[in-house]
């Protein structure tokens, strides 16, 4: 009789070993909401900032404001430079990929975007922002001012 109570405890405690290995493993596995990036934070004006050290000539604002569907909309980019003055571009921008992606670009009347640049998005709460430019090891730095 002591043999079998003593065999049942064993067998308990590999069970509850099994257990407790297949919940950490489902907990290490699933994929998680912080994953995605909250893009209702992109709505905006952003504004590029450099290095320490780095001198820049002049500023960067990005304003995003989201359309129907949020995850895309009209970027306004002001553009002010020392030696050239002022100059304000007007863009489209979608955001893809769980909004890790994002892509500016102009319109051509309904045709083919020209003037496309992606972006992953690395860096995403109320306060600042980070993008890597596809294709290149160009990171941009910005912080919300509105």
């Amino acid at each position: 009789m002591k043999h079998l109570i003593m065999g049942k405890m064993e067998t308990m405690k590999i069970w509850r070993m099994i257990f407790m290995m297949l919940a950490a493993f489902s907990i290490a596995s699933c994929s998680s909401d912080d994953d995605e990036l909250q893009i209702g934070q992109l709505a905006g004006t952003w504004e590029q900032v450099y290095d320490e050290g780095v001198v820049a000539e002049g500023y960067v604002q990005y304003t995003f404001t989201p359309g129907t569907p949020s995850t895309c909309g009209d970027c306004t980019i002001y553009v002010y430079d020392v030696f050239t003055g002022d100059r304000t571009v007007l863009r489209t921008y979608m955001v893809t990929d769980h909004g890790r992606r994002l892509v500016i670009f102009e319109g051509q009347y309904g045709g083919t975007p020209s003037e496309l640049n992606e972006y992953d998005v690395l860096r995403l709460s109320a306060k600042e922002m980070a993008w890597h430019l596809i294709g290149s090891d160009v990171v941009l730095n910005f912080k919300k001012v509105k």
